[in-house]
């Protein structure tokens, strides 16, 4: 059995993630080649992982496995934006948003369709333009995630098949290749670059280093999915912690899937049992409804994975659930196996856009909201509140 791989970059939102229908060796960006894209579909999220013993209460399900536990005393709750760049705006325009990392003093935002790095202030500001369409230095394809790894912006590129390094202040340092097509990145300490990618089918991540690329994170024998010979692009996500574990959210099991630095498996633990068996069953539908999976390259459900400075882990999704408010993300807390809702405030009235917006949340008290089919952005603080029983 194999688990072929792909990249990613699809929308987590129910009306926004993407499925894509070519069956091709290589899939290039859906921005640029819309052909690729069917059109817009409705999925969520639902894996995650804290180590084993970890302590906490886990939910266990009929199969054994360990769940986290959706909290029902706290959420995290998106208040109204205090500053915006409209998609209008003369100073700049975005072709397509597929990325937004926060530093202290700014944010990177990576564009797609037009292939750069937009370099904003915390008031969402323009700064700088970093870079253009090109394969040189400092130059870009198709970038779209962006992580931040001590002093250095690392930027996935996935046009070019590499990864970027640029300053804080938006310098370009170096350049890195890797092979096959990429999902995700991380930097670890001792480790170095992490891809989350296709290069070897039977493990999660490849280390790309001078001298080559060596296997990381062997994909356990339980979570291994057999797509009999069909191509499927990659929807695994990489995060490393400040206590050295290594984190890959398995986009097809929606588990949270943990290694040691020497390679060893820390744990499994897999998301909120009743979002994810509802997430999975309407991802199996979509896929069904548009071929099957020998037609559908691939549907991605968890969009994002980012690590805080606390050791916690924020997975971004977009769940509907008739009996609750609509969640943004979960913030997992790997030590008590809970994870704290991200959701907007239960009396807001404008639920359509609410349903549509792209949240991207690196730091517990702020986040960037991109609201779907638009290139503009707005800021709004984040905070945590008691949840209603």
């Amino acid at each position: 059995m194999s688990r072929i791989r792909g990249i990613s970059g699809l929308s987590p939102h129910p009306a926004q993630a993407e499925v894509s229908t070519a069956n091709r060796p290589r899939p290039p960006s859906f921005a640029r080649w819309p052909g690729i894209v069917s059109r817009t579909v409705a999925l969520g999220l639902a894996g995650a992982l804290g180590p084993a013993g970890c302590g906490g209460a886990p939910e266990a399900g009929d199969d054994g496995r360990v769940h986290f536990s959706e909290s029902t005393g706290q959420v995290y709750e998106i208040g109204s934006s205090d500053a915006r760049l409209d998609q209008l705006d003369e100073r700049v325009s975005f072709g397509s948003i597929m990325g937004v990392l926060a530093t202290p003093t700014a944010y990177f935002v990576a564009d797609g369709l037009d292939p750069r790095i937009v370099l904003l202030d915390r008031n969402l500001d323009p700064v700088r333009i970093l870079g253009a369409e090109g394969e040189g230095p400092g130059e870009y394809k198709f970038p779209s995630r962006l992580v931040r790894a001590d002093d250095r912006v690392l930027v996935l590129d996935g046009g070019n098949a590499r990864v970027t390094y640029l300053t804080l202040e938006g310098d370009f340092v170096a350049s890195q290749r890797f092979s096959g097509n990429a999902g995700d990145i991380a930097v670890h300490p001792e480790l170095g670059l992490l891809v989350a990618g296709d290069a070897f089918p039977d493990h999660y991540l490849s280390r790309p280093t001078s001298t080559g690329e060596a296997a990381f994170g062997a994909i356990p024998a339980d979570l291994i999915v057999d797509y009999d010979g069909a191509f499927q692009l990659p929807t695994d996500l990489v995060a490393v912690t400040p206590d050295g574990l290594i984190h890959v959210l398995d986009g097809d099991r929606l588990a949270l899937v943990s290694y040691r630095p020497d390679g060893d498996l820390a744990g499994i633990v897999f998301l909120p049992r009743e979002m994810r068996a509802r997430e999975l069953k309407e991802q199996q539908e979509l896929v069904e409804t548009f071929g099957g999976p020998e037609r559908v390259l691939g549907a991605q459900i968890v969009s994002t994975l980012r690590s805080f400075g606390d050791g916690r882990l924020f997975a971004r999704i977009t769940s509907e659930n008739p009996n609750g408010p609509l969640v943004k993300g979960l913030v997992l807390d790997r030590k008590r196996l809970e994870a704290i809702p991200l959701v907007f405030p239960a009396d807001r009235e404008d639920q359509r856009w609410m349903r549509r917006v792209r949240v991207h949340f690196d730091e517990p008290d702020r986040a960037v909201l991109n609201p779907s089919r638009t290139a503009s952005l707005e800021a709004a603080p984040v905070r945590l509140v008691s949840r209603d029983p």
